[in-house]
């Protein structure tokens, strides 16, 4: 299957706003290790930090450095800035599926 990074971003988005707590202000947070340990996401990713360094340079999340590994960076709070629109996913996204 080959790796869409569009869909790995969605993929952000879904599982940090499921996961992480309502700001009031549009967006949602986490830690690192709350979504690195969560059950869900841990079957989803290829390659979680290449998912959230993605999401970080096309400035839908935000983070502080550069590169998040367990356990140092496990208590960095993620900043989702951009969650999906209201009723577009009701669960993740399908995988892409070769042509």
């Amino acid at each position: 299957m080959p790796y869409d990074v569009d869909h790995e971003v969605k993929l952000v988005q879904y599982h940090i706003a499921r996961i992480g707590q309502d700001q009031g202000n549009g967006t949602f947070t986490c830690t690192f290790g709350e979504l690195f340990n969560d059950e869900e996401a841990e079957q989803v990713f290829e390659s979680l930090v290449g998912s959230l360094k993605a999401a970080k340079k096309r400035g839908i999340l935000d983070f502080q450095g550069q590169m998040l590994l367990m356990p140092m960076h496990k208590d960095v709070v993620l900043t989702l800035k951009e969650p999906l629109p209201a009723g577009t996913v009701v669960g993740p996204p399908q995988p892409v599926r070769d042509q």
